[in-house]
């Protein structure tokens, strides 16, 4: 296929993971950086999911660059910096996704009152989605990040997720689950994805909610 030949290249592959640290210390706008990260993580996606083993080089290989650093922690860490940064801005703003403990469980807090009633879902994903516009970048990204390591997860769960389960917030995939959800809401209520998008979102939330304790 046309992404095993890009992967083919190890320059090719080290490029991209040295373009998301360059664009991270760039002067760029807040704007121009989110552009630029969340095509190369769109990317990401894409040589992760059509690619027979893409996957395993992101939990083998080190970032570039000589760096110690795992291709999976560095991304396991771009996931945990910005859903805290989106954490702390829903907070701030009192929205509808603030993410707190609580006894609603996962569609209550994500504004959805009635799975039933898509009108009334709706409306309340869009007062949340105008007072989220401030930080929804950095859900975005956090959720680039998430699917890319929720892939790999679903390549071979056994012998990874305790590796990834570690790096994630509290030691727990719960964190990872929610974003996603999050995530998947707003791309089914917007519909920005194909069914065959839908499709995979469901079934990567599907493994991430049963890795939760």
């Amino acid at each position: 296929t046309h992404c095993d030949r890009l992967t083919s290249d190890d320059r090719f592959f080290s490029n991209l993971f040295r373009l998301l640290v360059t664009i991270q210390q760039s002067s760029l706008t807040n704007e121009e950086q989110f552009d630029a990260v969340a095509l190369t993580l769109n990317l990401l996606i894409n040589l992760v999911k059509n690619t027979k083993d893409v996957y395993k080089h992101l939990m083998e290989d080190n970032m570039p660059g000589g760096s110690t650093t795992k291709i999976y922690e560095y991304l396991a860490d771009v996931f945990c910096e910005q859903e805290s940064l989106a954490a702390k801005a829903e907070s701030q703003e009192e929205n509808d996704w603030m993410m707190e403990d609580g006894e609603g469980d996962l569609d209550e807090r994500l504004g959805i009152k009635n799975p039933k009633n898509n009108n009334e879902n709706e409306a309340n994903f869009n007062l949340a989605l105008r007072k989220a516009a401030g930080h929804m970048e950095n859900t975005f990204v956090a959720a680039f990040a998430g699917i890319i390591l929720a892939v790999v997860l679903l390549r071979d769960r056994a012998t990874y997720a305790s590796q990834i389960r570690t790096l994630m917030p509290q030691k727990k995939f719960d964190t990872m689950a929610f974003i996603l959800k999050k995530f998947f809401l707003f791309m089914h209520l917007s519909h920005a994805f194909t069914p065959s998008g839908v499709k995979t979102l469901e079934e990567l939330i599907a493994m991430v909610l049963s890795l939760c304790d």
